[in-house]
């Protein structure tokens, strides 16, 4: 079977939505010829390759197209939207030049991709998938940066109707499904399949490792956000909550690290300056080959979600936590996947959004208790290689994509 996939992150850019991508891709092309069309990294300020119409890769047996995309710093809105933009006109262009696949996948990134997915597959008469990692425009519109109700409804009518008009829709939760069933996509052409953490990339590590000594957080007691530092993520609730496990003090050494770049993350890092935050670190982020360290060396990781974007948005980051075998305290709503988990599977620890008292007391409780935080490690680590590792991802977007196929040659 030929894949065709779409999305402008792809290895080597460090966005969760192009690991996540590279490691399916990767692993579906031992058994079926995949293509990406991608655009050129965009979150190395050092990268090196000459922007190109169109330049080709291979990448462990993916075969990767990389389209024109402007070089310019994700910062500023104006310089992301030419990023975007660039890409998928460039992407378009490509789609409707490749050999004719079987099957057409696009994930959400940009948000416009599945749009430009449906016009490739409409003019190829090829299925349709759409995964959907962040549901738009509604993330944009509760998070304030898409007000105007005309461009509100002009974004909700690109956007819902290659949705309704694919062969699949693929949720990472269930409470994503609901809300795609809000939208009025067909019950029946919506799959719920998680997204996983590989569980044999990332191991349960000694806290005393070689990230944590090359950064001074072995002699720490360590809270650790590690992923992207956005819109959706409440970090001035983790600021405030620094705030008073300074001011409260009882426990030695704690230090906040924050690991990962994004658009929030010079607002933040100001922030933190402005109120002599010296208990929080900033780092880049981390080489794959590192992050089994880099998460080793938290005694707790926390997650954090702006409340009303359960469903719309489902942080990713929990796996790889839950693969290290570490705890995790999450400031996010209960309807949350997250905090479905955390329920389900007894691996962290729930509090509710924008409340720096219960973030506080809630890390407090388990920085001091480490047989309780050891039995949370535990349970994730053993929940992680039973229900959400790769390979288990794999073989259902696999099997997804072989009946599709089959449904598509059996109909002629």
């Amino acid at each position: 079977m030929r894949l065709l996939v779409l999305n402008q992150y792809f290895h080597p850019d460090v966005a969760a939505t192009g690991q996540l991508l590279t490691e399916l891709c990767v692993s579906l092309a031992r058994e079926h010829e995949v293509q990406v069309i991608t655009g050129f990294p965009t979150y190395d300020p050092l990268e090196p390759r000459r922007r190109r119409l169109f330049a080709r890769e291979d990448m462990e047996g993916v075969r990767v197209l990389r389209v024109y995309t402007w070089r310019g710093s994700r910062k500023t809105l104006v310089s992301r939207a030419a990023t975007y933009g660039t890409f998928l006109l460039s992407a378009l262009l490509a789609g409707l030049l490749v050999r004719r696949p079987d099957v057409l996948m696009t994930w959400t990134d940009p948000p416009l991709v599945p749009f430009v997915g449906w016009m490739i597959a409409l003019a190829r008469r090829r299925p349709l998938v759409i995964v959907v990692q962040d549901l738009y425009p509604e993330v944009a519109v509760r998070l304030g940066t898409l007000r105007h109700p005309w461009l509100i409804r002009a974004a909700n009518a690109l956007l819902r109707l290659p949705l309704r008009r694919a062969a699949r829709v693929i949720a990472i939760s269930e409470g994503m499904r609901r809300r795609l069933m809000e939208k009025g996509v067909p019950t029946e052409r919506i799959l719920v399949i998680p997204n996983w953490a590989d569980g044999r990339a990332i191991v349960p590590c000694e806290r005393t490792n070689p990230f944590a000594r090359a950064h001074g957080l072995d002699r720490a007691r360590v809270v650790l956000h590690s992923g992207n530092v956005g819109l959706v993520q409440d970090f001035e609730t983790l600021l405030r909550c620094a705030e008073r496990l300074r001011a409260q003090g009882g426990l030695d050494g704690v230090k906040i690290v924050i690991i990962g770049d994004g658009a929030g993350k010079r607002r933040l890092q100001r922030e933190a300056a402005a109120r002599r935050l010296t208990n929080v670190l900033f780092l880049p982020y981390q080489p794959k080959e590192r992050i089994k360290y880099s998460l080793a060396s938290a005694d707790v990781a926390v997650i954090l979600l702006k409340p009303g974007l359960e469903g719309y948005v489902e942080p990713s980051k929990v796996y790889a936590i839950m693969a290290s075998g570490r705890p995790f305290v999450a400031a996010i709503g209960s309807g949350s996947e997250v905090a479905r988990i955390a329920r389900t599977h007894d691996c962290g620890v729930i509090v509710p959004p924008r409340q720096p008292e219960a973030l506080a007391e809630a890390l407090r409780a388990l920085l001091a208790d480490p047989a309780r935080r050891e039995r949370l490690g535990r349970n994730g680590r053993a929940a992680l290689l039973r229900f959400y590792e790769r390979s288990l991802a794999v073989s259902r977007y696999d099997r997804m994509l072989r009946a599709l196929h089959h449904e598509r040659g059996a109909r002629g």
